[in-house]
């Protein structure tokens, strides 16, 4: 399986439970590379998403994509709802639904920083 940072799968996230976010959905791959590469080596098997809702939500912990390339409806990515997966729940045979832009990817990651109250000045 070969997955690259800011790649844009569908993911089966299992049963809803709770306020869990579940169902088979479109995910953010938001580890770094590196780990990425160890999952094609077989040396590693969980990567770390961001879940996608078709519910528009804006607030400071989301960002929002307009629908594009195989990712059907416009989307938010909730910065507020980082998870980790075995890659086996990557449907990667459907092939990547689209792939962020360096600028879309910054704001993320910027959101993702503001939810773990890190400041890097």
């Amino acid at each position: 399986m070969s997955i690259k940072k800011g790649e844009i799968y569908l993911a089966n996230l299992g049963d809803v439970k709770c306020a869990d976010i579940g169902k088979t959905r479109p995910v953010l791959v938001f580890q770094n590379n590196n780990l990425n590469r160890m999952l094609e080596d077989g040396l590693y098997s969980d990567v770390l998403i961001i879940p996608l809702s078709s519910q528009i939500k804006k607030s400071d912990f989301t960002h929002i994509l307009r629908k594009r390339d195989a990712l059907q409806k416009d989307s938010t990515v909730l910065c507020n709802a980082i998870k980790m997966i075995n890659a086996s729940r990557l449907l990667t045979k459907e092939g990547i639904l689209t792939k962020l832009t360096a600028k879309e990817m910054k704001s993320i990651q910027d959101k993702i920083l503001l939810v773990l109250d890190i400041s890097l000045k």
